[in-house]
């Protein structure tokens, strides 16, 4: 039912999508269009470096809380989860922003940074986690359509922000872009799953462990394939006739356009007891006993047997009867006189404890106060114990409270373990998972430095190129950005095994693009740059993913993605960190894109090493075996 049910819903659900372009083009634009606010903070006497630092602290945040959102996203979805966390990220950045209207200028990039990763942290898991359970036929597709909402972003938001700050003013500028960042929250609200129609469990993203899952659950049954007896609800099984009965009959699929109803009988398998088989398959019917002489003599012995049995559970029954109404007379009688004697037997044993004879007898009910409980446990002995118990409780019982927070602390260890450590080991242990975060590092890169660092490259450049002309440079690399997306349509049609060779193409044309920009002194090698820039960071960023999860492979990517994003935002900072030290970023800045340059080199050199070794064993080594076979 599921797979019919599927295909009605397949088609583009538009208001959600527009909603998803339309977060794509606001949203990434806090660090894709940041170097303009960096070349006016430069202005103000912010040092380079520490403007630098807010995109690199924004995706470092961004890499250590996506796990935690993404984790999150899978567990609060729904019809209102998805919209609130949403909106909780949507209204952090814009506190963030707004925040820098107020605070010191030296501390406007940390905020700026942290609240602004966190806040694209939420929004971005939640669109992630929409899009894959709504989009499945086109997800190659919709997330092309996302890159291009961001490249579009790209090149509108420079002019936008230069616009913003000419009028406003640096401090002010920020708190305007807040408003227009809040304007997205009508989108956020387009942001739900559609609940009539659910997603089959081989799309899950984590497939290997929702089978099991529903194996149990009893949310399958023709899709699993397993050993384990499948649950029956009860509410539907009718008891009173078994034509009635429901237990076994297939879930109602609704057609809104037709209003027709259609429901498919499941018939069970036979039970143990109705049908057995020998070795061979053959269905052997159960064995009929011969009536005899012998078995008639039986059968009468075991009849008096009964009859004796039946007496003697007469006489039981009549025995107990009595007692029970004997009781109840003595019970009766305590009733009426509200009063209790312990039995003369219990005290005369038990002599040893002075409260063990006990008679107490209450006029009127009332409840009991202190004072008389006092009364009845007056003994010093009884005093004594319960003084040491309640002291030996406080020693070594902690309270309800200590004990809640030693569960929340280890809940807390239990999830940082789950989340950081073990990936991390099971990521170190695999040699695939190094050419991995190189090729990671190396988009974050292109990223926070080489895209931030375009309008100051363009400052520096004899003669100096003006403000309005390195907005539409930078609206250059967006567009360039975009005409590479026009692929793809061709992209979703490729396997994925071919996702590498493009990485290999855009990591190429990156690491020229950087040497282009450090070594451009002119408007038209600025303005080259900018051109092989946008097309290698637009193959890089398309294909970088689906290279890395062919290459690690498909069943080990949800254990590796989170390691991965954690540490290549902590090698960037690393990275960010070493050449600030070693470098003078104030009077040469194209310097920072030569280093740059040279690591990218040497990560494509890695990848074309594998590309080279994949063609050697999916072609020649093929063609090679058959020719000689």
């Amino acid at each position: 039912m599921e797979i019919e049910a599927r295909p009605q819903d397949s088609a583009w659900r538009w208001s959600l999508l527009f909603s998803v372009v339309l977060l794509n083009v606001c949203v990434p634009n806090l660090v894709l269009s940041y170097g303009v606010v960096l070349l006016h903070a430069v202005q103000l006497g912010v040092p380079t470096w520490l403007g630098l630092s807010t995109p690199v602290t924004h995706i470092l945040t961004y890499g250590f809380t996506q796990c935690w959102c993404r984790e999150a996203a899978d567990s609060w979805g729904g019809p209102r989860g998805y919209r609130a966390m949403a909106a909780a990220g949507l209204l952090l950045n814009v506190a963030g922003l707004v925040a820098c209207g107020f605070v010191p200028m030296y501390v406007v990039p940390f905020v700026y940074g942290i609240a602004g990763g966190l806040g694209s942290s939420l929004i971005s898991a939640q669109i992630d986690a929409i899009v894959f359970d709504t989009y499945d036929s086109h997800l190659g597709i919709v997330r092309g359509l996302c890159l291009a909402g961001q490249a579009v972003g790209q090149s509108l938001f420079p002019h936008i922000i230069t616009a913003l700050i000419n009028h406003y003013g640096y401090s002010y500028a920020h708190i305007v872009l807040g408003g227009i960042m809040l304007q997205t929250l009508p989108a956020i609200m387009l942001l739900k799953v559609n609940p009539i129609v659910t997603r089959p469990v081989s799309f899950s993203r984590y497939s290997d462990l929702s089978k099991t899952y529903a194996t149990y659950s009893n949310e399958v049954e023709n899709e699993c394939y397993s050993n384990e007896m499948q649950l029956h609800d009860l509410s539907r099984k009718c008891w009173k006739s078994p034509s009635d009965d429901n237990l076994h009959r297939g879930e109602v699929l609704r057609i809104d356009a037709g209003e027709s109803y259609t429901t498919t009988t499941i018939t069970p398998p036979n039970s143990p007891e109705d049908t057995r088989r020998n070795p061979f398959g053959i269905n052997i019917l159960p064995d009929i006993l011969e009536e005899t002489e012998e078995s008639e003599e039986d059968e009468d012995d075991h009849s008096d047997v009964k009859e004796m049995d039946i007496n003697r559970n007469k006489k039981r029954y009549s025995a107990a009867i009595k007692r029970l109404s004997t009781i109840s007379d003595n019970l009766d009688d305590y009733i009426t006189k509200h009063g209790r004697r312990d039995s003369g037997s219990d005290c005369e044993g038990d002599k040893s404890r002075e409260y063990s004879e006990l008679e107490v007898t209450y006029d009127n009910i009332s409840p009991i106060t202190d004072i008389q409980r006092e009364k009845i446990m007056k003994s010093f002995s009884f005093r004594c114990e319960s003084a040491y118990a309640r002291i030996r409780r406080k020693f070594w019982m902690p309270s309800y409270r200590i004990y809640r927070i030693r569960r929340k602390l280890q809940f807390t260890m239990y999830s940082i373990n789950d989340t950081f450590i073990k990936p991390l080991t099971r990521s170190l242990s695999s040699w695939r998972f190094y050419p991995a975060l190189l090729l990671s590092f190396s988009h974050l890169s292109l990223l926070a430095i080489s895209l931030v660092l375009l309008p100051m490259v363009a400052s520096h450049v004899h003669p100096k190129i003006s403000m309005t002309e390195s907005n539409f440079l930078m609206s250059l690399h967006g567009f360039t950005w975009l005409c590479f997306l026009l692929s793809t349509p061709w992209l979703t049609e490729t396997p994925k095994r071919n996702f590498k060779y493009v990485a290999v193409l855009g990591l190429t044309i990156s690491t020229l693009a950087c040497f282009v920009l450090a070594a451009s002194d002119s408007h038209d090698a600025f303005s080259i740059g900018c051109v092989v820039a946008g097309l290698g960071f637009g193959a890089i960023s398309s294909c970088w993913e689906g290279a890395v999860q062919d290459f690690v492979g498909a069943r080990k990517w949800p254990k590796l993605r989170s390691t991965l994003e954690t540490l290549s935002a902590l090698l960037l900072v690393t990275f960010f960190v070493l050449v600030c030290l070693f470098t003078d970023m104030e009077t040469n800045l194209q310097q920072y894109l030569f280093i740059l340059g040279i690591i990218i080199s040497v990560v494509t050199l890695v990848w074309i090493v594998i590309a080279a070794v994949s063609i050697y064993n999916n072609t020649i080594k093929m063609c090679l075996f058959n020719r000689f076979s």
